[in-house]
């Protein structure tokens, strides 16, 4: 059985982070938020390497997405809002990954 995170993120623009991007990109992600506590899923464009999206799911705000680009070897905040409402086209393609 594939864990429906995954299979959302095989069927969209995304596809999950790998161990180093994730470890990267939550570092980032932590330096900027604070909590991964709430964090349901790490995901890569796969039409762009250097786009990432961090998924949370917060009682008080719902489905957020948290939108990271790479550039200069390190992963840096781009964006963030409700799923499919951040950032510019290419973002909200990636934060379909969210769900």
């Amino acid at each position: 059985m594939v864990p429906a995170g995954t299979a959302l993120a095989t069927s969209s623009s995304a596809r999950p982070a790998t161990k180093s991007e994730r470890s990267a990109i939550m570092a980032a992600f932590t330096a900027n938020d604070g909590s991964s506590s709430e964090v349901h899923g790490v995901y890569v464009s796969r039409s762009n390497s250097s786009l990432a999206v961090v998924c949370v799911r917060t009682p008080e705000a719902g489905k957020q997405a948290y939108v990271f680009s790479h550039a200069q070897r390190s992963w840096r905040y781009a964006t963030s809002g409700p799923v499919g409402r951040a950032g510019n086209p290419a973002d909200r393609r990636l934060e379909q990954a969210c769900g």
